[in-house]
């Protein structure tokens, strides 16, 4: 026999059974939706924020060619006038004399600034500096060797077209350079006068 308190099984149990089932499931699907549910935004930058973050990139690349020009420029322009001095003496001399020997160490001296010069440049140089410096800087260096060459040789009548070039390498070095910083005093790089030449004599009577 069943006790007075207990329940006999029946439709209306199951239907107890079957609506906490019910309940159960629902609020399960509503804690499922709740966890899987994103938050809201996108990965792609915004067009006009990638347009901004290209105009920095580009102006920091661009402040850093101008700033390695500025300190090629500077750093030929300080080496020249070194160089122009030391050549401009010894080219006084042989000018007076006429005769390498009669120049004493003044030959080895003008040498001595123009590869010392030449050494200071060239590290300013990179693959990054300017094209519009670099290759008059390139081609100043160049010719700068080819001077030392007829000096260390001892060479007279040779001297005086390689001086010329030089002369007019370091000039265009000059003329760019002014666009990225101050040029010097003219007089401060400019060299002296080729090397003169003793006249070949003539005949009486010419």
């Amino acid at each position: 026999m069943l006790g007075t308190g207990e329940a006999r099984p029946g439709r209306s149990g199951h239907r107890g059974v079957r609506a906490s089932m019910t309940v159960g499931m629902a609020l399960g699907g509503i804690m499922l939706s709740a966890c899987t549910s994103t938050v809201g935004g996108t990965g792609v930058a915004a067009p006009g924020e990638v347009a901004i973050y290209r105009s920095e990139v580009s102006a920091s690349a661009a402040a850093q060619v101008r700033t390695e020009g500025v300190e090629l420029c500077r750093e030929s322009m300080s080496s020249m006038v070194v160089m122009v001095r030391g050549y401009n003496t010894f080219i006084k001399r042989l000018n007076t004399t006429h005769s390498y020997p009669e120049v004493g160490d003044l030959a080895d001296k003008a040498r001595a600034s123009l590869i010392a010069g030449a050494d200071q440049i060239r590290p300013k140089i990179t693959d990054t500096s300017p094209p519009e410096i670099a290759t008059p800087a390139r081609t100043f260096l160049d010719t700068t060797a080819r001077l030392e060459n007829a000096i260390r040789k001892e060479q007279r009548t040779e001297l005086n077209p390689v001086s010329g070039q030089w002369t007019r390498d370091k000039a265009r070095l000059l003329e760019v350079c002014g666009q990225y910083t101050p040029v010097p005093a003219a007089s401060s790089a400019t060299p002296r006068s080729s090397v003169t030449t003793t006249p070949a004599p003539t005949s009486p009577g010419r």
